[in-house]
């Protein structure tokens, strides 16, 4: 098993993809979990939504129903967490699930950039209101400027995409995510990936170490 994480900006959605196409991985995305769980209606939706309503993380006892379950339905695949555990406290608790299947991350890979590329990326990010594709005028930008290779509609920038907003996420990666550097670190799984340039560029540098990973 397999966990990817970085700061905001850093590509780890870009590059989970890219990567469960090339691994076959099972996915394992909160955010898009917690979305799905709460489309369905399910009895863990409806706990779920309000947090989702009001912007704030759910708990940690609703959050790991949805990581057991997900566990438990993928026990044979290989998987990739994708920018979760958050903290400390939940890569502790994941530890102790996964022990219970007799399972663990095998390897931790951080996707490290400065935090100007953070603020420059992410002052750069695009998407498409009509089809929901994202494009990055720095990393990834569309073929024909503010113009969706998709669907053709005007592309837009989030309204959240600002310096000050973006600062404010950066400060709360290093102070709950940052430290899992050295957990995973003591732990003599962790490998630190230059997520500087074009999404291809850094493709191929995590896809050297998994190359020779699951090998």
């Amino acid at each position: 098993m397999v966990f990817l994480f970085g700061p905001p900006g850093a590509g780890k959605g870009t590059q989970a993809d890219l990567l469960v196409g090339r691994y076959n991985f099972k996915k394992f995305s909160m955010g898009d979990l917690l979305r799905e769980e709460v489309a369905i209606g399910s009895s863990l939706g409806k706990k779920i939504e309000p947090y989702l309503k009001k912007g704030v993380l759910a708990p940690d006892e609703i959050v790991f129903e949805i990581v057991e379950d997900f566990v438990l339905e993928n026990l044979n695949e290989k998987i990739l967490f994708d920018g979760f555990p958050r903290n400390l406290n939940q890569a502790i608790e994941l530890e102790k699930l996964l022990a219970r299947y007799n399972k663990k991350i095998d390897l931790a890979i951080e996707l490290y950039i400065t935090k100007e590329e953070v603020i420059k990326r992410m002052l750069g990010r695009l998407y498409c209101s009509k089809c929901g594709a994202v494009y990055n005028e720095v990393t990834n930008p569309p073929r024909v400027s503010m113009v969706c290779d998709e669907c053709g509609n005007n592309l837009e920038k989030r309204e959240d995409d600002n310096t000050e907003t973006i600062k404010k996420r950066l400060e709360v990666y290093e102070e709950m995510t940052r430290p899992l550097s050295e957990y995973y670190k003591s732990l003599g799984i962790l490998v630190t990936i230059d997520a500087s340039g074009q999404k291809e560029d850094v493709y191929k540098r995590i896809a050297r170490v998994l190359d020779g990973y699951i090998k």
